[in-house]
């Protein structure tokens, strides 16, 4: 019964997402805009949701992630039984202000939903996720796109971060199977870390023919150790690659990226449990509707592919994003 109910939850869930993301399309599409550098496309560490010139923005997104298998120490393969299950809804909001036209602050935070199940047991709670607080620097901003005969150099930011845990976490196998919440190999990426986080990162994008960008992102992130599991932990560094290719298209704006993230091996009461580190790779694409009077919208899709020997320790999945945002 209750697998039947998360089910139906998911379902209901998807319906929102979908009708979010069509009202605000049919919203955005009164007012179009031309595409601007600005533009971002795919979110994620080390993103702005304002753009210089810009003074505050909100946004509000909903995410599903379905499991479809799970990757061992190994990092061999195995797919999901038909009495195993592991699925995820998250709502995420964030709030951002830019005191000057070359930093922003933000505030972000989630709520989710989780449900994890196997042959011999089951786990299902919801939770609110880690705070957030960031400060991104535009150290470079690039030239507005509909600029041609202006400078072409790259845009550089930098963020700096801080994730809060809001509360307990659940030690890897506790219920079952799989990695701690809030963890790269975990679905539940947004809960439950137990500690608090620091993190760097680098954010490069640069802008061709008028049309194209090209953009990287490195993050580094430290963990303070914690008492979360009832013992000393300390979880290992972690760390993050983004490679993405977006397409302006008059107001729409197309990405794909690639992402690569790992963290070393987790130490519990001052010994290093080998072979926890954990590893996990994704590909997706998303589509964002943005205008000059600050309406924003969005798909996006991300999925994590059955390829041994790259991922180690992780949830495989498959996740889904609508997002709505407005900057002024």
């Amino acid at each position: 019964m209750r697998e039947r109910h998360s089910e139906y939850a998911i379902l209901v869930h998807l319906r929102l997402a979908l009708a979010l993301s069509a009202s605000s399309f049919v919203i955005i599409s009164a007012s179009p805009a031309g595409a601007c550098g600005s533009c971002r496309g795919p979110g994620g560490a080390g993103s702005a949701l304002t753009a210089p010139g810009q003074t505050w923005g909100a946004s509000l997104a909903q995410t599903m992630r379905l499991g479809h298998g799970v990757f061992d120490t190994g990092g061999r393969y195995r797919g999901f039984g038909p009495s195993s299950y592991d699925r995820v809804m998250e709502v995420a909001g964030a709030l951002s202000y830019r005191p000057f036209e070359v930093l922003e602050v933000e505030a972000t935070s989630a709520f989710g939903h989780v449900a994890v199940g196997g042959p011999s047991f089951h786990s299902d709670r919801a939770a609110l996720g880690d705070l957030g607080l960031r400060v991104r620097w535009e150290a470079l901003v690039e030239p507005a796109i509909d600029l041609p005969h202006g400078s072409r150099r790259p845009s550089l930011g930098v963020t700096l971060s801080v994730r809060l845990p809001t509360g307990g976490v659940d030690r890897s196998g506790d219920v079952g199977a799989g990695p701690s919440a809030g963890t790269v190999g975990s679905t539940a990426t947004s809960q439950g870390l137990g500690t608090t986080e620091v993190a760097l990162a680098i954010d490069v994008r640069k802008t061709f023919a008028q049309r194209y960008q090209l953009g990287a992102v490195m993050e580094g992130a430290w963990r303070a150790p914690d008492d979360s599991v009832g013992l000393r932990r300390a979880l290992g560094p972690r760390g993050l690659l983004r490679v993405m290719g977006i397409v302006f298209e008059g107001d729409v704006t197309f990405g794909a990226f690639v992402d690569l993230a790992a963290e070393t091996d987790v130490s519990y009461g001052g010994r290093l449990s080998t072979l926890s580190a954990q590893r996990s790779c994704s590909v997706g694409l998303s589509a964002s509707l943005k205008t000059d009077v600050g309406f924003r919208s969005g798909l996006a899709l991300a999925y994590q592919p059955a390829l041994e020997g790259i991922a180690m320790n992780a949830v495989a999945a498959v996740a889904f994003t609508a997002f709505f945002a407005f900057t002024k």
